[in-house]
């Protein structure tokens, strides 16, 4: 019976020994982890998110976004009808919105009243947000700004395109946001497939299947792989540019839009033609890779102080008149008078040093597009440089319009046998090779001149000094 105490006793202490431990070591944990949490003194702590902490930020932003949508479910309600408005100019503007175009767009999730502040928070329709639209165009001319609160940098760039002067000019088909991206089914990037030509294709329909068919189109459509690596073609806004689109046919731009593609062209075309600087500067590219297309002699109007060609002007009236004569003649225009023309326009206030320079180019914007693979390339002189080569039967003289773009005249393929052309085709030059004959005169009388002079004057001073000697004697 005392042994069974004795146990007993024993047990019951081990019991509250662990109980004692047991509370000791707890009592550690949550001393410790306390002393944890509390910042220490010249330690900064970042504040540690709770459970409850993230879940409020979404909850806030679901309850805003819900608030959107309610608005916009309440505009939809009556704009997914087949409505229509009548303008002042008498069109009659569809107000309907695809539901679904809309919510799975790009903007699904703003606010209506977002872009059409005019209708604001206040009831609608009712007299007062009953807005009066002059116009289509005039409408999407105002919904323009309202892109620009959100998108400015994209605005900004687009303000310095040809699409951008030639709104400016007042150009009706001159395309705007919306004419691009539409206006209620605006697609993410995640969405945007440029294979499909859109929207470029909307308006340059003709230069899009011209690029389709070229080495360009078919490597973008059906992939492309140089050296083992998978290269992507350029697609339209690679050259052109997305927003801030440029032409370009004016300057050196496409020259250096393509080697910025094809850097070792330079090395590839000194294997085989002379002076490659020369001919990659005054040659366009398209007018070897581009084989069928009809060729040109371009002169343009160039700027040698500011060295980039010459473009219209506020004050070049002088000019334009000059322009507008030609393409009521019909469009031929005489070089020398246009360039008298704008000489006369620089005299007024400013200096002016404008001359005539040359290029060889394709005819057409279509053409330009249509590059051929590099078997297909020209690779002679005589297509260039034979006395009846096509590109000199087609001669022209441009100068770039208010718009941004250029504006070509054509003229007498005479003028490059002309003394003012003279300088302009130089460049071209080969002995007997060019339909200018005079260039070889002046070569053979230049040629002649630097022999005559060294012979002349040694000539001349042994007879000058044979004479006095003869006087001395």
């Amino acid at each position: 019976m005392a042994v069974r105490t004795n146990a007993g006793c024993t047990a019951g202490k081990v019991r509250a020994e662990l109980a004692i431990l047991t509370v000791f070591f707890t009592s550690c944990m949550i001393f410790s982890g306390v002393l944890y949490a509390l910042p220490q003194e010249g330690v900064s702590v970042e504040p540690v998110a709770t459970e409850e902490a993230p879940k409020e930020a979404p909850k806030e932003v679901a309850t805003e976004l819900e608030q959107i949508l309610k608005k916009n479910s309440k505009c939809l309600r009556c704009h997914s009808k087949d409505k229509f408005k009548t303008l002042e100019d008498g069109e009659e503007l569809s107000v309907m919105v695809h539901r679904e175009d809309y919510t799975n767009s790009a903007h699904g999730e703003v606010s209506c009243v977002g872009c059409h502040e005019a209708i604001g928070n206040r009831k609608h329709p009712s007299k007062k947000t009953n807005i009066t639209i002059s116009s289509q165009r005039d409408y999407s001319l105002e919904l323009n700004q309202s892109c620009r609160n959100c998108h400015d940098k994209n605005f900004a760039q687009y303000e310095g395109s040809i699409h951008a002067s030639m709104v400016t000019q007042g150009s009706k088909k001159a395309p705007l946001c919306t004419d691009c991206h539409s206006a209620h089914a605006i697609e993410t990037m995640a969405n945007y497939d440029p294979v499909n030509g859109l929207p470029c294709k909307k308006c340059h329909e003709s230069v899009f299947n011209a690029y389709t068919q070229s080495v360009h189109g078919e490597a973008r459509i059906n992939g492309n792989v140089i050296r083992d690596t998978h290269i992507e073609a350029p697609i339209c806004s690679d050259c052109h540019l997305s927003h801030q689109v440029t032409a370009l046919a004016i300057g050196d731009t496409l020259r250096t839009t393509c080697i910025g593609c094809h850097e070792n062209v330079t090395l590839l075309h000194n294997q085989w033609l002379p002076n490659t600087d020369m001919h990659l500067d005054i040659v366009s590219c398209a007018v070897c890779h581009a084989p069928f297309a009809k060729r040109r002699f371009d002169l343009h109007l160039y700027d040698n102080i500011a060295q980039n060609p010459v473009a219209q002007q506020h004050g070049d009236e002088a000019l334009q008149k000059q322009l507008q004569a030609i393409a009521a003649e019909g469009g031929s225009g005489d070089p020398l008078e246009i360039w008298k023309a704008r000489q006369a326009t620089g005299q007024q206030g400013q200096s002016a040093d404008i001359s005539l320079r040359s290029r060889v180019e394709v005819v057409s914007g279509i053409a330009a597009h249509q590059i051929a693979g590099k078997s297909f390339a020209i690779r002679s002189c005589d297509s260039c440089h034979e006395a009846e080569s096509r590109q000199s039967q087609n001669v022209t003289v441009s100068v770039t319009g208010p718009d941004g773009r250029k504006e070509s005249f054509e003229a007498d393929r005479e003028v490059l046998s002309s003394v003012q052309a003279v300088s302009s085709i130089s460049d071209f030059y080969a002995l007997g090779g060019n339909t200018n004959k005079l260039l070889d005169y002046l070569l053979l009388l230049s040629l002649a001149a630097g022999f005559a002079v060294p012979i002349g004057h040694f000539t001349m001073g042994k007879m000058i000094k044979e004479y006095k000697q003869r006087g001395e004697q």
